[in-house]
């Protein structure tokens, strides 16, 4: 479901990229991030920190959905 962007949210992103760039590897500001992001439809925005989150901890359940929630709602790109 596709929300629309608040001052809130707009907020809280912004601070879950300071703390990532502070710190890469956190891991719960990765999840939060990332499923902000797909909330507001930057699912693009999104996958790329769910495979940042899968680049630090390769089992993690709730990057391996959030890939597959991603994946599974871009259009299907045409093949080469």
């Amino acid at each position: 479901m596709k929300h629309t962007p608040n001052e809130e949210w707009v907020a809280r992103v912004g601070a879950l990229k300071m703390v990532l760039e502070i710190c890469p590897t956190d891991i719960l500001a990765g999840i939060e991030l990332a499923t902000l992001l797909e909330q507001l439809g930057y699912l693009e925005e999104a996958l790329c920190h769910w495979n940042a989150i899968l680049a630090c901890d390769p089992n993690s359940l709730s990057a391996r959905e959030g890939v597959a929630r991603c994946r599974m709602s871009q259009p299907m790109q045409p093949a080469l």
